[in-house]
């Protein structure tokens, strides 16, 4: 089976086996593995309305080489037991858990036991088809079901955000480049149906044989980037790992050379599926401007913009102002993942938590200085400018004029985006007489929640369940953020700041970001309001 383009595709037929279990209202599905496996089920079960019958088990790669991953799956499948009007549970088994050979039976016959409800294990995928044991379609494991009674009534989960994966492949932007996702077919559907934005084609999936998954990946992978590389479009290939390769600790020195002896520069991102979006990012960036510094140049005037990508921070246009008032002081900006980075920067400008590593690594081993606040607003804009123009001792007309407030407002606000957004969001309405403001991010583990601490400059509230979150949600009389926390959460005023983290590339057309036209329009309308 040769490469595969993957492309941005809207899926309108429902007829899955995802869509046939879904059909019946007490059953829940829970589906165990990696965040890059929850994105495209939850997609789907938002797509027919059946969020408050999904749940995941999120399994640390650790979990499935220590064993431990077993236990993760029959706890999710405890909790989802307990949810009102629950009487069947499908586990809907990832490629790993069927690589790993959990114990199905024994899950099936304790937690039924345990429950008091119908415990199946569902057999989907690549893996499943590759097994060689016939599994039972989803027709087939409904019909031994007794008749169905009652309708489950709970909540979504929290949305999972987007994986490390689509995240290093959306950031990654420079020209004559391709991006190979090492996969069992399952984990591009993530990135087709919600995690592309739709003009890119150099984005592919390396779909190994079955026989691969006992014998190692390695040469399958070697000989189809060889064959990539020699058709001569593109001068890199960037490979990107999913939780299988990674899992199976393939070998990436093999498939890097077969790109090499094409004439292609080629690397291998630090991805596995199991990680967010934010968390890729930086990675990636850290290993872009550290390769970078061996050949840079001295420090001119540049400015490296780092933590941008469309589906991180939005359109593009919103830098296009701050780039025409950098440029007409003689700056060369760049921006990473897009740019060559020939020169050392005279600045960073970080725009999100994704280029903390990045920036800290400069400022710590080559003094380079850190901007991280954002022109926001009118005020907002002055004051960066301001600071810009201090690290690069510009000579800068007009004082910093603050917008003063008329009225103080009790108003109780939560702000839920990055630590970077939110700091810009939460002085803009401190400006307009809001003193009682919250901010909060969204991790979905320790690595990222780290990464927005660094980024941080206040306090935030750091969530990784809607547990909590929920106190903070409960008492906000408006809450700034991604409409998609919404179906998780309960209803309350928003202001809406979609984000490609959580709504996937609907998020991220025109006018969209934290500096985009649709929110300075909706935060104008509060502000009247």
């Amino acid at each position: 089976m040769s490469m595969q383009p993957i492309l941005a595709e809207e899926i309108r037929d429902f007829d899955t086996s995802l869509d046939r279990l879904w059909a019946r209202r007490d059953l829940i599905v829970v589906a165990g593995g990696a965040l890059i496996c929850f994105r495209s089920i939850y997609h789907r079960a938002m797509q027919i309305g059946a969020c408050g019958r999904f749940r995941y088990a999120a399994v640390r790669a650790e979990d499935y080489v220590l064993g431990t991953a077993e236990e993760t799956i029959r706890d999710a499948v405890r909790d989802a037991a307990r949810l009102l009007g629950v009487r069947v549970v499908v586990i809907y088994l990832s490629c790993l858990d069927i690589l790993t050979r959990l114990d199905f039976a024994d899950i099936e016959c304790t937690l039924s036991a345990e429950t008091g409800c119908i415990v199946r294990c569902f057999f989907r995928g690549p893996l499943a088809k590759a097994d060689g044991i016939r599994h039972e379609t989803a027709e087939e494991l409904l019909a031994a079901l007794p008749p169905e009674e009652g309708t489950v009534t709970a909540s979504a989960p929290l949305p999972p955000p987007m994986s490390d994966t689509a995240g290093v492949s959306d950031f990654l932007r420079e020209e004559g480049a391709a991006h190979v996702l090492v996969t069992p077919s399952g984990c591009r559907n993530a990135l087709a149906r919600m995690d592309l934005i739709p003009e890119r084609s150099d984005v592919y999936a390396l779909i190994p044989q079955a026989e691969d998954y006992i014998f190692g990946m390695e040469e399958t992978a070697a000989a189809e980037i060889g064959a990539l590389a020699a058709e001569g479009t593109y001068r890199t290939v960037h490979l990107l790992s999913s939780p299988v390769p990674a899992f199976m600790a393939m070998e990436a020195a093999p498939v890097l050379q077969a790109a090499e002896e094409q004439g292609c520069r080629v690397s291998a991102s630090p991805t596995d599926g199991f990680h967010d979006a934010v968390c890729g990012v930086a990675a990636a960036s850290l290993r872009l401007v550290q390769e970078a510094a061996n050949g840079w140049r001295p420090a001119g005037q540049t400015v490296l913009i780092l933590g941008y990508s469309p589906l991180l921070f939005g359109d593009m246009v919103q830098l296009d102002a701050p780039f025409v008032f950098l440029t007409a002081y003689g700056c060369n900006v760049c921006i990473a993942g897009r740019d060559a980075l020939t020169e050392r920067p005279a600045l960073v400008w970080l725009v999100s938590a994704a280029g903390v590593s990045a920036a800290e690594w400069l400022r710590r081993e080559y003094d380079v200085p850190v901007v991280r606040s954002l022109p926001l607003g009118e005020a907002g804009q002055t004051a960066w400018r301001a600071e810009i123009a201090a690290v690069l001792g510009l000579p800068i007309e007009g004082a910093s004029v603050e917008q003063t407030a008329g009225d103080l407002h009790a108003d109780k606000i939560l702000i839920i985006a990055d630590p970077i957004a939110a700091a810009a969001i939460d002085r803009l309405l401190r400006a307009y007489g809001f003193r009682n403001i919250r901010c909060a991010a969204y991790a979905w583990d320790e690595d990222t929640a780290a990464l927005y601490r660094q980024a941080a400059e206040t306090d935030v509230l750091i969530f990784r369940t809607a547990a909590e979150l929920q106190s903070a949600w409960d008492a906000a009389d408006a809450v700034v953020a991604d409409p998609a926390l919404l179906p998780a959460m309960g209803e309350k005023r928003i202001v809406p700041l979609p984000s490609g983290l959580l709504s996937g590339r609907d998020a991220v057309g025109e006018r969209s970001g934290v500096l985009g036209a649709d929110f300075a329009a909706v935060l104008d309308a509060f502000l009247k309001g």
